[in-house]
């Protein structure tokens, strides 16, 4: 794995449907963390959303075809803004990470 901002020992465990504005469940649009360990890599497909990293209060749009990587246990949340198409990708750290 070699994206920025990832350590290199990440191994896919798996990926969300793919959303719309429409579809984007409710517990993506309110404060949630990955657990320990874990990581996610938002893509933003068509159009934009806003990505809000509540640890920091930093509000951040994202639009397609960009990534946020998403850290582990970090309180975070994100927020329609318009058309969008979107999908997160799961990875989790190996043993020897």
């Amino acid at each position: 794995m070699t994206l920025e901002g990832l350590p290199f020992q990440l191994v896919p465990t798996g990926a969300s449907l793919e959303f719309t504005g429409d579809t984007l469940p409710e517990a993506l649009q309110k404060e949630h963390a990955l657990g320990e360990g874990r990581w996610g890599i938002l893509r933003v497909l068509e159009g934009s959303l806003v990505f809000v990293d509540l640890a920091s209060g930093d509000e951040q749009t994202v639009e397609a075809p960009s990534r946020v990587v998403i850290t582990p246990q970090r309180p975070h949340r994100v927020r329609v803004s318009g058309p969008v198409r979107c999908r997160i990708d799961f990875l989790r750290q190996t043993e020897a990470s």
